[in-house]
């Protein structure tokens, strides 16, 4: 391993994993119209949680709400999607963050 302006090759691949994961959803219209859906690129890491709704689905953002055409299980798809053996920390039973996932 060398090491460049105190920093090892190691450590400058972690930070570079820590950038934005996004993926490509269609924001459903608000009347309902198939064809005035639009796609966007969703920032995962803004999310709070991913509700179904019919066969749509709710994505609650810091920020508000958003309704998505893509069910769970096409979300949860595109997310892994690419990722490597990446995996994000994964929430225990309670509701914390697993210390286990954040060892690198």
């Amino acid at each position: 391993m060398f090491v460049l302006s105190g920093e090892t090759h190691s450590a400058r691949n972690k930070r570079k994993l820590k950038m934005a994961h996004f993926v490509k959803l269609t924001q459903a219209s608000p009347n309902g119209y198939a064809e005035e859906d639009t796609n966007v690129l969703f920032n995962l890491d803004t999310v709070i949680s991913v509700e179904p709704v019919g066969g749509k689905s709710v994505i609650q953002t810091r920020w508000g709400r958003v309704t998505v055409r893509e069910d769970l299980d096409s979300i949860l798809d595109l997310a892994n999607a690419d990722r490597g053996n990446l995996k994000a920390p994964q929430l225990d039973s309670i509701n914390r963050i697993n210390e286990e996932s954040l060892s690198l």
